[in-house]
């Protein structure tokens, strides 16, 4: 085995090493759960700022659904299921041909009442101008302005997920066998998050509001905006390339701090000297060895695929894969990822969508009990 690939070895046995004495030991490679691979921590240690996916598909006749699932592990990691009054909750999309025209789908909450419930609004902002775009109560399905419509509060969580399978074909087969045990047995495959849940937010909104050809991202923030928490586009960006950075360079995961901390995606490949843009590099030619390794200029043409961080989204094109051109529940992102990731050499983790998803708004599964 190359150095290389005993360094994936290595890399990939040490998280699950570290995951196995937390108390929720499914979080590496996830999608943005805890921003894992690491230290296993919530921005700033605020798990109700804490993205885990962002999805945009199709609603029907010209309108979009735009989710943004918080809370990792809802009841068991994050024991405070509320939503935090003190941050915003916004899914920003910005036309893809002119990135500087951004509008953000805010969402604000207000104190929980006694039976845990909690009143929100939806505000679109563009620029500089706010427009009310209505609100409810979480827990249940609510209209907004003309026929869009929103919901907040728990649900099941969305995201599927091996990663025993991860763990067996990269780490134990060096990528040469998939689906398969530490034995060579075969592995049909257990999904880490099929009982988890999480809170979503989850909007129906007029195609007019949202663009054709866009770009889409998540974002938590301060309420005067000053501090960003965490930001998502497509699934496990921060997550793979710069947490599993630090992982094969054995230091401390700041970067995904810094990463998260970024307000204007557009800033992501060049800030800090092209530091992201690196790291995407250094972990693509890391993985890619386990086959036809990647060279420098082919990793770094990818790079400029995959930053900045943002979901594309064409609204009129229903058919979605979830890494570039939008993402709907049952897109298997980690399938897709594994395979750009690994240069082909890796192609499943063996598990595929859950079953719960409902064919009706919200669409995400109701919560475990």
């Amino acid at each position: 085995m190359s150095k290389k690939r005993a360094g994936i070895g290595v890399a990939v046995a040490a998280s699950a090493l570290a995951i196995a004495g937390f108390s929720a030991p499914m979080f590496v490679g996830a999608a943005d759960h805890l921003d894992a691979p690491g230290h296993f921590q919530s921005p700033k240690g605020r798990h109700d700022a804490d993205i885990n996916d962002v999805y945009a598909f199709s609603g029907g006749t010209n309108s979009t659904i735009l989710a943004m699932t918080t809370h990792p592990a809802l009841g068991v990691v994050t024991t405070q299921t509320t939503y935090a009054t003190d941050i915003l909750y916004k899914i920003n999309v910005a036309d893809a041909s002119k990135p500087s025209d951004v509008r953000s789908f805010v969402v604000k909450f207000g104190k929980p009442h006694s039976n845990g419930t909690q009143d929100y609004t939806v505000t679109l902002r563009r620029d500089g101008h706010s427009r009310s775009l209505g609100g409810g109560t979480t827990g249940r399905v609510t209209g907004l302005h003309g026929d869009q419509m929103a919901f907040a509060g728990p649900r099941s969580d969305p995201f599927f997920f091996d990663l025993d399978a991860f763990n067996n074909t990269v780490q134990a087969t060096g990528g040469r066998g998939f689906c398969v045990g530490p034995n060579g047995e075969p592995n049909t495959g257990v999904d880490f998050f099929a009982g988890l849940n999480t809170n979503a937010i989850v909007l129906k909104v007029d195609n007019d509001n949202v663009g054709s050809k866009v770009k889409i991202w998540g974002s938590t923030t301060s309420l005067n905006g000053n501090v960003q928490y965490d930001r998502m586009g497509r699934p496990a960006i921060n997550t793979v390339f710069n947490g599993f950075k630090k992982v094969f360079n054995n230091g401390v995961d700041t970067d995904k701090d810094e990463f998260n901390s970024i307000k204007n995606p557009q800033r992501d490949p060049t800030i800090d000297h092209g530091k992201f843009t690196n790291n995407v590099i250094t972990v693509l030619q890391e993985f890619s060895s386990l086959g036809t390794e990647y060279t420098h200029d082919q990793a770094a043409a990818l790079a400029k695929v995959l930053l900045p961080d943002q979901l594309p989204f064409d609204t009129s094109n229903p058919v979605t894969n979830g890494v570039f051109n939008g993402r709907s529940l049952a897109d298997d992102v980690i399938d897709t990822e594994l395979g750009v990731v690994t240069n082909g050499a890796v192609k499943t983790d063996c598990v595929g969508p859950h079953s719960d998803y409902l064919s009706r708004f919200p669409y995400l599964g109701v919560p475990h009990a």
